[in-house]
């Protein structure tokens, strides 16, 4: 250690204070024999800015709550580059996200199970979201009742929902009461992590009201450049916080949460990764794992924009109607549009019959929004909504990679969303299906305008050419450091990483394949899982 480098010492290093890690430290953080320090290169949001549900399009694209992360150019797209949004505070993507809770489809925990990971069955894992939750309203064993995450349900409704939901269900797809047993084909008003009118990112709900724990310690604007070694065995962490050099030793172990972005890139900085990858940077390698970093997938889609008779977020967003909305929300206990989920309503769909599963996501969003070069939403002042359509499993992979040995230069992020045939059938397949959602009655008879989607009838070149030019990441990636039991896997079911020891993974890179839905409760939940064996493994070690 250097002369005047801070040191930190503690039993459980968590790295990265996001939706997996919060739920981690809060977990271990229960046991007072086991001091956790939890770590984050965010720092927290003093103004409290993004607590307001409908502040949403003002967090993302704003550098004070995003890293804004730049991709590269995607062959498949035109060669489009897109900014990233994640989250840079305390709470992660969790304290800027859409707030959209939901569990997934009970299939996909199966087919993680089949996949070679015992353990992560529905069966399995149901049991981990019921602890997770406190669902207001629902005072039941399935809902789950006790836990740290608040689960509300719609807060506010607009004009519109309805008569769109009877438009899907004129096109088959029937409304049912939610997804706590599964996700399944239909549509369902959105669950959000929302307390009266208020986000509850997974920081509020694991950490903020344990802080007094005397074992719990957070470190926040902290970037973590290596993981330290004793041989195999992992022992703390490097990190850069206020341009200094700090270190922490961990005597229990590491585990980390950075997410599917900067999770694979701080294990090749570390010299765990494709070994001619490192080599090239200059980067001494520890452990050659070819896919540290590969199968990169997201919920690609597209957003039919429209224009409705009445209002949409978009003008209560302005003016008057702004601060009356805001008015309502604060005296009213986060009643109105301030203090409701991004999206009105989710659910899924086959694009065509015969499928297993569904394979589109429908969302219904309030308002429709154009998108700076920044990264930052504007909303233009017409009554503007949009109908999210994404794939639920996409084969389309990508990569994450790194432009220079330097830490504090971001990773590269190789996107290939519409590299795979079959995804772009499920794409053209689904935008179809919101033509013909927005053209069925009584929907349709408040919709003015589409935009610049192509017509009904339109060729498919026109199509394709439509999609490219629309098409982007819906903020879920997963997958770079696969969980598997096969040799190439990069976690084990355990989600230990092979080759190392006391160095677990736990966040949206270990997911085998993606899964239905949005993925915060998922990753959540992941969290909770790793709670669990990491004091698992820690206590078989001390017997």
């Amino acid at each position: 250690m250097s002369q005047g480098e801070a040191h930190h010492d503690c039993d459980v290093l968590v790295v990265g204070a996001g939706s997996a890690g919060c739920a981690v430290a809060g977990r271990l953080s229960e046991d007072p024999s086991c001091k956790v320090i939890l770590v984050e290169a965010g720092t927290s949001d003093r103004v409290g800015l993004s607590r307001v549900p409908a502040a949403v399009v003002r967090t993302i694209g704003n550098p004070r709550h995003d890293w804004r992360l730049q991709t590269e150019p995607d062959p498949t797209r035109d060669n489009r580059a897109d900014v990233l949004p994640r989250g840079r505070m305390l709470g992660g993507s969790s304290a800027i996200n859409g707030m959209i809770h939901i569990r997934g489809s009970a299939a996909d925990y199966d087919a993680w199970a089949a996949l070679g990971n015992p353990g992560w069955s529905w069966t399995d894992v149901q049991p981990l979201f019921r602890r997770l939750e406190a669902r207001a309203g629902q005072g039941n064993q399935s809902a789950g009742e006790l836990g740290p995450q608040p689960v509300s349900g719609l807060g506010y409704r607009y004009p519109f929902t309805e008569p769109f939901l009877q438009a899907c269900a004129a096109e088959g797809i029937e409304t049912v009461e939610g997804f706590v047993s599964g996700a399944r084909a239909g549509m369902a008003l959105a669950d959000a992590s929302i307390r009266r009118g208020l986000r509850v990112s997974s920081y509020d709900a694991y950490i903020r009201p344990n802080l007094k724990r005397g074992n719990l310690q957070v470190i926040d604007g902290a970037h973590a450049t290596a993981l330290r070694f004793d041989g195999r065995r992992v022992t703390g962490l490097d990190m850069m916080r206020h341009g200094q050099p700090e270190r922490i030793s961990a005597r229990q172990g590491v585990v980390l949460c950075l997410g599917s972005i900067a999770t694979p890139q701080l294990l090749m900085l570390s010299g765990i990764g494709p070994a001619h990858v490192l080599k090239e940077l200059g980067i001494e390698v520890r452990a050659d794992r070819k896919e540290v970093g590969a199968n990169l997938r997201d919920h690609a889609g597209f957003r039919l924009r429209l224009e409705i008779e009445g209002f949409t977020a978009n003008q209560q967003a302005r003016g008057a109607r702004a601060a009356y909305h805001l008015l309502q929300w604060a005296l009213g206990g986060g009643a109105g549009p301030v203090g409701t989920v991004s999206a009105q309503a989710v659910g899924f769909a086959r694009s065509q019959p015969g499928l297993a599963q569904p394979d589109l996501q429908l969302t219904l969003f309030p308002y429709a929004n154009d998108v700076g070069p920044t990264g930052r939403a504007v909303l233009p002042n017409r009554a503007l909504m949009s109908i999210g359509v994404n794939i639920n499993h996409p084969e389309s992979r990508g990569q994450i990679g790194l432009h220079s040995a330097d830490p504090l230069t971001p990773p590269k992020i190789d996107f290939r969303l519409m590299d795979d045939p079959a995804d772009v059938q499920s794409l053209l397949n689904g935008l179809d299906l919101a033509r013909r959602i927005s053209a069925q009655p009584p929907f349709a008879d408040l919709v003015l305008d589409r935009g610049a989607c192509p017509p009904d009838g339109s060729d498919r070149e026109a199509d394709l050419a439509w999609l490219r030019e629309t098409t982007r990441s819906f903020m879920h990636p997963v997958g770079t450091c696969r969980m598997g039991s096969d040799p190439d896997a990069i976690v084990s079911p355990d989600l230990e990483l092979a080759g190392c020891d006391r160095l677990w993974v736990a966040d949206a890179s270990i997911f085998p394949r993606h899964t239905m839905g949005n993925i915060n409760a998922t990753v959540q939940m992941i969290g909770e899982k790793a709670a669990d064996l990491v004091r698992s493994r820690l206590s078989a070690s001390a017997g």
